[in-house]
Order: C-alpha cells, then structure tokens, then sequence
C-alpha cells in the first residue's frame, strides 16, 4: 500500500541556458528553480 505522502525524484537534463532563464523568473517570483519548475508544471494546463 503506497502512502499518500510518497514522493518521487525526476532527474533531467536541460540546456544552461533555460536553466539561466528559469532561474531568473524563478528569482523574479521568489521562488527556488526547482519549486518554479514543479509549479510551471502543475499549473501548464490552467494557460489553455
């Protein structure tokens, strides 16, 4: 039985150069770049 609360870690590659433009509105909206990254993908379908 899985618990609710279990996580999973996702490791990808990306060009530093999305890295450097993430980090930059990650920083613009006070958040960590991999907070930013999970919110852009939780909220990608809300846009449409």
């Amino acid at each position: 039985m899985k618990n609710k609360n279990e996580k999973t870690k996702i490791l990808f590659t990306m060009p530093v150069e999305l890295k450097e433009e993430l980090s930059k509105e990650a920083e613009a909206d006070f958040r960590s770049l991999n907070n930013y990254i999970l919110w852009v993908l939780l909220n990608r379908n809300e846009k449409k």
